[in-house]
């Protein structure tokens, strides 16, 4: 195991390199620290990536396109199992956002 911020640098490199590519994080935390994961995606550079948790599409809106992602260089799309850090830190409740399919 590794510190979670050696990770994120990574994902920072590789997202520099890859200037028209898109990145999903779905994390399972257990940081009680006030803002302290927000805290390590920032120190690893990956913050200028995030898709704002405020333009995420509500109920029956649609997903932005890769071609607006791209642009607008909101590339890293970062989900939580927390709901209370979606309004406290800006990481989307991936229960809000995301269904499993049905077989």
């Amino acid at each position: 195991m590794q510190p979670a911020i050696n990770t994120l640098k990574e994902v920072e490199a590789f997202m520099t390199k890859n200037p028209s590519d898109i990145v999903t994080i779905i994390i399972e935390d257990y940081v009680h620290t006030p803002k302290g994961l927000t805290r390590v995606y920032s120190d690893a550079g990956v913050d200028k990536y995030w898709y704002p948790v405020e333009k995420m599409p509500k109920k029956d809106e649609n997903c932005p396109t890769i071609n607006d992602m791209v642009q607008n260089n909101h590339r890293l799309l970062v989900f939580n199992f927390d709901s209370l850090k979606e309004a406290g830190e800006g990481i989307a409740y991936q229960l809000r956002y995301m269904v499993d399919n049905e077989l």
